[in-house]
């Protein structure tokens, strides 16, 4: 004899917490029609959250190229640092272009007017000013290092 339409069959089963699970074997199929309505939400749910990680996903690579650039950029404002402090002081103003990293390294040097504690002015101290020069789409940005050095009157004249 089959079950009225109306009343569904039910099953028990060992769940694995110790307890039972009860489930039915039938719908009917208003309730099939919000199973597909779930179904959708739940994927439109799950796409969204996938968009948005996705996008944080990009953010964060380009944040990292951004990152790795600019320290590049140090780096090569730290080398060119080491070169010019190296040369004799009339060849320390100088510009450097470059064209892999998109810079321009410029440095300048003043002469610094420090005393000692008996007030004599010390000699052949100089203010190194050395600046990368580069851009970030439309933004222009500097970099700067500025450097005290102690040249002789000798190191000067070469």
């Amino acid at each position: 004899m089959s079950n009225p339409p109306s009343i569904a069959r039910l099953e028990a089963t060992a769940a694995p917490w110790g307890g039972v699970a009860v489930a039915s074997s039938r719908r009917s199929s208003g309730a099939q029609g919000y199973l597909l309505l779930e179904l959708i939400l739940a994927l439109a749910l799950f796409s969204l959250a996938i968009m948005g990680l996705v996008k944080s996903l990009q953010v964060g690579i380009q944040t990292a190229a951004i990152l790795s650039r600019e320290s590049d950029i140090r780096l090569g404002l730290r080398s060119f640092v080491e070169e010019i402090r190296r040369k004799p002081l009339s060849e320390m103003a100088t510009s450097v272009q470059d064209e892999r990293l998109g810079v321009t390294f410029t440095s300048e040097t003043d002469e610094l007017t420090i005393k000692d504690r008996n007030g004599t002015v010390l000699k052949d101290l100089y203010k190194l000013h050395a600046f990368a020069d580069y851009s970030v789409g439309a933004e222009a940005r500097q970099e700067s290092v500025d450097l005290w050095i102690y040249k002789t009157q000798t190191e000067g004249r070469q």
